[in-house]
């Protein structure tokens, strides 16, 4: 489960040029393609959290929002997991 997956008030997570640059070819936010790599899988659940309805509408696109294999490759590479 991944609560607060976008980080925060402070995080310079949506400030990411990958993701804007993904973000700007589907027409979504960085936010979108955030949380639509995050929950790829159907394993994880992201809860991000938002008083303002225009971002809740921006983040409910990450459920239709389909990321090509290159695109998610380069999410991938750009952001790899912790170590473990």
């Amino acid at each position: 489960m991944a609560y607060s997956p976008l980080g925060g008030a402070n995080s310079t997570l949506l400030r990411d040029p990958v993701l804007a640059r993904i973000g700007a070819a589907h027409g979504c936010s960085p936010a979108a393609v955030a949380l639509a790599w995050t929950i790829r899988s159907g394993k994880v659940i992201a809860i991000p959290e938002s008083g303002n309805v225009t971002h809740v509408r921006e983040n409910a696109v990450a459920l239709s929002l389909v990321l090509t294999s290159e695109e998610l490759q380069t999410l991938d590479a750009a952001h790899p997991p912790p170590s473990r």
